[in-house]
């Protein structure tokens, strides 16, 4: 779950799918690219619903489910609605969507979600099952099994190093990467991130300076609403 701090930089009146994502985004995807580091290749990926684990080649890993999206028709269903996965195997999605209602985002605690390619918002499986890692009681990884119709999953029990605060060193690839990658409020996302992994940082003019020790300080420099330079120093 991203902390109180983080969900307070962004006005419950302006909470909007490109706002809330530029905030979940910081946590899930720093873990995301850490899970898969951690997996490696594999050549194949299968997963039994009624067990509640993925196998990738002849690894296992203990999984719950967080939703599915089909080539035959333009909607995200949650997975706790699908009748086929036992209830103990939807336990994260249905305390994430809780989380999301104690804010009044209504919209993304339902049982079907309206994709939506504009760039602006770019609703997709793979978008809203960050969103949901972020507002998971647990720390979790994210699995897509792509198909005609693609399963996400929470991945669960992984080794704690996957969820270690990321490093001063890790920080600006890490922002790179997200803005390469994804729409979001280059500003907003910058400040989530180093609020959610405990780094200061402070407004000047139009620039955000993020101190990670007295000697090691980052100042990413804006123009208007996008990143236009990063430089300092990290020892």
């Amino acid at each position: 779950m991203l902390k109180q701090s983080t969900l307070d930089l962004v006005k419950s009146e302006e909470n909007n799918f490109k706002k809330l994502f530029s905030i979940s985004i910081v946590k899930s995807y720093s873990y995301q690219r850490r899970f898969i580091d951690y997996v490696g290749k594999y050549s194949k990926w299968n997963t039994n619903v009624k067990e509640g684990t993925l196998l990738l080649d002849n690894r296992k890993f203990n999984v719950e489910y967080i939703g599915t999206t089909s080539n035959s028709d333009n909607y995200w269903y949650s997975a706790d609605f699908e009748k086929q996965i036992p209830a103990e195997y939807v336990n994260l999605i249905i305390q994430a969507k809780e989380n999301l209602q104690k804010l009044n985002i209504n919209s993304l605690a339902t049982e079907k979600i309206t994709l939506d390619d504009e760039e602006e918002t770019l609703i997709n499986g793979y978008n809203l099952s960050l969103i949901y890692m972020a507002f998971a009681p647990v720390n979790t990884a994210l699995f897509k099994g792509s198909g005609p119709t693609s399963i996400y999953m929470f991945v669960k029990d992984l080794p704690e190093k996957v969820f270690e605060r990321i490093t001063k060193d890790e920080f600006p690839f890490i922002v790179m990467e997200i803005l390469e990658s994804f729409n979001v409020e280059h500003k907003l996302m910058i400040k989530a991130l180093a609020n959610e992994f405990d780094y200061t940082y402070r407004e000047i003019d139009n620039n955000i300076e993020v101190t990670f020790s007295e000697n090691s300080k980052l100042i990413f420099k804006f123009n208007g609403k996008y990143l236009e330079n990063i430089s300092g120093e990290l020892k």
